[in-house]
């Protein structure tokens, strides 16, 4: 597995706290299947090097990844991914309220590095193909 921090940099400015830029891109990465069930992630000590970050950022970033159930800790190996979750079945309402949240974060993340919607819409209907 490439490194995580080698192929993606912190946004310091961008609004977005740190820890959660590396929880949003280890679910990036866990999705678009470039980190597989069963893959380690780099060590807290190597990430908070290559990222030029605080190893406690890191190590939050991890344990809110481990909460969510997207990777397990095995004590003296490190941090693997885990198997996905079962999706959870959401009424009409609630896939309806976690669209907005969705869309509202997607819209304000590319605002923030100056990416036009449409541009973001493209690349969508770009993996809605490949799907």
């Amino acid at each position: 597995m490439e490194p995580l921090g080698e192929s993606w940099t912190v946004e310091f400015h961008s609004g977005i706290p740190v820890y959660r830029q590396i929880i949003h891109h280890v679910q990036s990465a866990i999705t678009a299947g470039r980190l597989k069930e069963g893959d380690q992630l780099p060590t807290i000590r190597a990430l908070h090097q290559q990222l030029n970050v605080n190893p406690n950022t890191v190590a939050k970033a991890y344990r809110e990844l481990e909460h969510l159930r997207h990777i397990a800790t095995e004590h003296g190996s490190g941090c693997f991914v885990s198997a996905p979750p079962a999706a959870p079945k959401l009424s009409t309402r609630e896939t309806r309220a976690k669209v907005d949240e969705l869309s509202a974060r997607f819209a304000a993340e590319a605002r923030s590095h100056g990416i036009p919607l449409e541009q973001i819409i493209q690349q969508l209907n770009q993996l809605k193909s490949h799907a």
